[in-house]
């Protein structure tokens, strides 16, 4: 009988923006944007706050670097934008694990 590690449905985000380091603890299932908007650390500026789709993964305009636990693109236009190197749309991905990310 094989043993599988078990599940955990919270994870720990880092964030790393130029204030400092900060970390939380987020849900399994939940957007990455959706986790950091809860915990005040936005993806988006002062115009792209305003400006941008609420998290359908139309605009782009939520991108964010993930530095280290980054799962695979699932959608078009976050497969496009990783492939060229300009970061992931935090409204595309789903945490399913810890993982750190660049503001």
């Amino acid at each position: 009988m094989s043993k599988t590690a078990p599940t955990t449905d919270v994870h720990t985000i880092t964030v790393q923006t130029e204030t400092g380091q900060h970390e939380f603890e987020a849900k399994s299932g939940i957007t990455l944007r959706q986790a950091l908007r809860r915990h005040g650390h936005s993806p988006h500026n002062a115009v792209t706050n305003i400006a941008n789709c609420g998290g359908r993964g139309h605009c782009g305009l939520c991108v964010v670097e993930i530095v280290k636990g980054a799962p695979p693109p699932t959608q078009a236009l976050d497969s496009t934008l990783s492939g060229m190197g300009m970061g992931r749309l935090s409204c595309l991905v789903t945490i399913d694990h810890d993982m750190t990310v660049r503001l």
